[in-house]
């Protein structure tokens, strides 16, 4: 659910390149946050995977975001096609950012 629709450019040497802050979708919702210990700012995780979860930062206009809390995203999950009405614009909007 957290990398849902994310891609990885291909490098020149044919590798993908690393997982970094655009890689993973993120939560700005503190209900998120204060029930996963801020596993919701997974972009953070990936960019610093040294810091503790209490310290990951969350930048919005670097990072992808998710519409609603982590758990209300579980939920949506279970329901494909409303998941994927949710998500799919979403994801091709970030990915035409870059």
């Amino acid at each position: 659910m957290q990398h849902y629709g994310l891609r990885r450019k291909m490098l020149e040497n044919g590798k993908l390149e690393a997982v970094g802050a655009r890689q993973s979708w993120n939560t700005p919702h503190r209900f998120s946050g204060a029930m996963t210990l801020n596993a919701p700012r997974h972009s953070d995780h990936h960019t610093h995977p040294s810091r503790n979860y209490p310290s990951l930062h969350l930048l919005e206009a670097e990072m992808p975001m998710l519409p609603y809390s982590l758990p209300m995203m579980a939920v949506i999950a279970l329901m494909p096609p409303l998941w994927r009405r949710v998500m799919d614009l979403r994801v091709e909007t970030w990915e035409n950012r870059a």
